[in-house]
């Protein structure tokens, strides 16, 4: 259903300066979290307002953080990011690994003391609006066991990369798992089975119930290989940045107010300092080679993003 960007933004602004938040921040999580809904990642976006307004009652947040550079190179920098609202210092984070790569060609930002980002793909298309490929990593708190095992250690780690094409960037945005753990609940709620090969009650047995997979575990994407991916991302945004990692990340939904001490990476390239100023063609071509190859009867070829940029254009105006 299309919406008027900006009204729901300033409702979203509206909602937590009214909590506390400063102007700033409020215009950087309503950005985030309507940018989402205007995506149709809906999961993501104002649908969980209302848990972060609770999470700011609960004191759960640093509405006040003082970011500082742990520690710095030419090639990437390390930031603590002080208990904040994941998506305002995720944003500080993202803008800094931008800054610092058009002087570089590539930067990479590690950092710790976060809360969950919600939507990847916003910050990796903050980086493709200047022309700049943007890559984000985080871990999260864990819901997937091991292959071969029962025991929750790995979170469904999300990672997004946004690569620049004019008007079209090519957006890929995805958890490591097969499915969100937000869509047994969808499930729940129109009383229907899970489909099978998404979960595992809690003795690590296939379930279809979607209230034996709300106390179990969600499976990873491709088996082996969504376990394997999810390592990695925990060990590129988690161990590395200081963070916590496995099972160790906090949850969001607590009373007690600690920082879930999520870890993110951010990785910002300017094509045009590597490739140079071929790139614009060049990714054009790319993608018309795509495009225009041999498809299936009634098929259509698609580029990752494709349905989430139709869904923004059917909102009726331009970001």
């Amino acid at each position: 259903m299309a919406f008027d960007f900006q009204e729901r933004k300033k409702a979203v602004e509206a909602e937590l300066t009214a909590r506390g938040v400063s102007a700033e921040q409020a215009e950087t999580v309503a950005d985030c979290f309507v940018t989402a809904d205007a995506y149709g990642v809906t999961t993501h976006g104002t649908a969980v307002l209302s848990a972060h307004l609770s999470r700011i009652q609960n004191n759960g947040y640093n509405l006040t953080p003082a970011f500082k550079i742990l520690r710095e190179t030419a090639a990437f920098a390390v930031i603590d990011g002080d208990n904040a609202m994941g998506p305002v210092s995720a944003t500080y984070c993202m803008k800094y690994a931008m800054e610092r790569c058009k002087k570089s060609g590539i930067f990479t930002v590690f950092s710790r003391n976060n809360n969950t980002f919600g939507p990847a793909f916003y910050y990796p298309l903050l980086a493709a609006r200047e022309g700049l490929i943007g890559i984000a990593y985080s871990n999260s708190p864990a819901q997937m066991a091991p292959i071969g095992g029962k025991e929750k250690l790995l979170g469904t780690n999300p990672f997004s990369i946004v690569v620049p094409n004019g008007d079209e960037p090519i957006i890929l945005d995805m958890a490591t798992s097969v499915v969100a753990k937000s869509k047994f609940k969808e499930y729940k709620a129109a009383g229907k089975p899970l489909p099978e090969g998404w979960a595992l009650d809690k003795d690590g047995k296939p379930t279809t119930d979607p209230d034996e997979a709300m106390q179990g575990l969600v499976l990873p994407m491709a088996g082996f290989k969504g376990y394997g991916i999810a390592m990695m991302i925990d060990i590129l945004s988690g161990v590395l940045s200081g963070a916590a990692y496995l099972n160790k990340v906090g949850r969001f939904y607590t009373e007690d107010g600690t920082c879930m001490n999520v870890g993110f990476n951010f990785i910002a390239i300017d094509p045009k300092q590597i490739l140079g100023e071929a790139y614009d063609e060049v990714i054009k071509d790319f993608v018309k080679t795509i495009r225009e190859s041999e498809a299936v009867e009634c098929g259509k070829i698609c580029l990752p993003g494709d349905d989430r940029r139709e869904y923004f254009k059917k909102q009726g105006r331009k970001k």
